[in-house]
């Protein structure tokens, strides 16, 4: 297993490769006549944008599937990605067979597996004024996967280094399949033609352009305040972002400068929780063997969303340090070891759903476009439950499989399916996921609005609610199932 650091340049070494492959304006190779300039355009290249990418190329090859992500560069950061046994099933399928470029010829789902860690337990601290008056230490089992841990978690950074790489094999030779530093604007719908076009800004070394691209599937990865949701929302049906007036700070620490005495064992999580102040919780966590603690706090704030995304990573670092105050200097000490370049910061919050209504449909499309939105762009939800991520891989094999069922149905490529069956791949999407997704943002909204005391435990909730749990975790694909 790598170490921390030859884990990072193997991280950089893909940026290059991938910022290599990306210009900030995109390429002026014209298509050929009445075929978009693209088969998909994704809007966003976080962990959904790139695994709906490569969902779509490994189900429908050979596809043109173009990325546009608003960042000018790819880094790390200090996020850790639970995977339950939902979200391994869904990335098992999108992967596919796809193999490492490294001379062991393994398949990337099988690098999936090495490099993330089974959660096996979690040790709780009380702590008061400045001490820890409580110890306890909760098991990681599911009585519905046969007694064994339910998730695994791995470094975000990981992650989207085997998506981009996956890309990169999925991809035709020297295809630019991502373009950063594009911020997408708006879109128009040409009846007569069936495609979208696509506006996009960009800054380059000559100043700000805007560019048009067009396609025959505009998708929205874009995450919970996704810039194309507004355009596809009737005014009086806009889902709002709700925030629950929690912060969220995640950042990543080089074990090497860390006391051993406190360091997680592989697989353990440690978490300090204030005996006062509910809600107010520090969790370590060691990320396999590459000398790496993910450090996970959340706090209550008065602050609104605005204000902390406007912190500066050191500031962010400050304030961390007056919220647990009355912690043990241990928590202060890895506080002070988080490199601001890995912290990241936000509000716990989700997109709002109408609790009187018993079935609500959510925002996927506006039903007459082909627009679709997946991941948090219609569904962000509170990482409660940690099913984030994982709901949104789902939404990217359904859809690419949906789409290969519809091609191999009508017997054509996606460029040339009529409007109408573009149309209905929408609508079995959305048929396929909305009662489910709902069913899940719900109950991750439940336990977030638990109020956690010293006794009570995602595992307590688990068990009250054993039936959804294995509903949840035994999901497959609808059109393989």
């Amino acid at each position: 297993m790598m170490t921390s650091a030859t884990g990072l340049l193997s991280f950089l070494s893909i940026v290059w490769t991938v910022t290599s492959l990306c210009t900030s304006r995109p390429s002026i190779k014209h298509p050929p006549q009445n075929h978009p300039d693209h088969d998909v355009i994704i809007v966003g290249g976080s962990i959904c944008g790139l695994a709906t990418s490569v969902a779509l190329k490994t189900q429908l090859s050979p596809i043109n599937v173009q990325i546009y992500e608003r960042a000018t560069s790819l880094k790390p950061t200090g996020a850790l990605l639970s995977l339950f046994p939902n979200g391994m099933t869904a990335l098992q399928n999108i992967l596919g067979s796809l193999q490492t470029k490294s001379e062991t010829k393994a398949t990337l789902f099988d690098v999936l597996n090495q490099q993330s860690v089974s959660s096996q337990c979690t040790i709780i601290k009380q702590v008061q004024e400045g001490k820890v008056t409580d110890e306890r230490v909760v098991k990681s089992v599911d009585k519905s996967n046969e007694g064994k841990s339910p998730g695994r978690f791995i470094l975000w950074y990981q992650l989207q280094n085997i998506l981009l790489e996956a890309l990169e094999s999925a991809s035709l030779v020297d295809e630019n399949f991502i373009s950063l530093g594009c911020e997408f604007q708006s879109y128009s719908f040409d009846n007569s033609t069936g495609f979208i076009h696509a506006t996009f800004k960009s800054r380059t070394d000559m100043g700000e352009i805007t560019f048009t691209k067009t396609c025959k599937l505009l998708i929205g990865a874009d995450g919970i305040r996704s810039t194309l949701r507004p355009l596809i929302s009737r005014s009086d049906s806009m889902p709002q972002i709700r925030s629950y007036k929690r912060i969220i700070f995640r950042a990543l620490i080089d074990a090497n400068g860390v006391d051993p005495e406190i360091i997680p064992r592989i697989g353990a999580a440690v978490v300090y929780k204030s005996a006062t102040n509910v809600g107010q919780i520090f969790k370590l966590q060691s990320c396999s063997e590459a000398k790496t603690i993910a450090v996970t706090a959340t706090a209550s704030t008065e602050d609104t969303e605005e204000v902390v995304r406007q912190w500066h990573s050191t500031e962010a670092i400050s304030n961390w340090r007056k919220a647990f105050s009355d912690f043990p200097t241990d928590v202060l000490d890895l506080i002070d070891l988080c490199p601001p370049s890995s912290a990241y910061t936000n509000c716990v919050s989700d997109l709002q759903i109408d609790d009187k209504d018993q079935s609500p449909t959510l925002c996927w499309s506006n039903g007459d476009e082909p627009v679709v939105l997946v991941g948090d762009a219609v569904h962000g939800m509170t990482p409660s439950l940690g099913q984030g991520g994982n709901v949104c891989m789902e939404d990217a094999i359904e859809l690419a499989m949906i789409m290969r069922r519809t091609t191999k149905t009508a017997d054509t490529s996606i460029v040339d399916l009529t409007h109408a069956q573009v149309m209905e791949t929408i609508r079995r999407l959305q048929s396929a996921r909305n009662g489910r997704v709902v069913e899940i943002h719900r109950s991750s909204r439940n336990q977030a609005s638990i109020k956690l005391s010293a006794d009570s435990s995602l595992k307590n909730y688990q068990e009250k609610n054993e039936a959804f749990f294995r509903r949840l975790y035994e999901w497959t694909p609808t059109s393989i199932s």
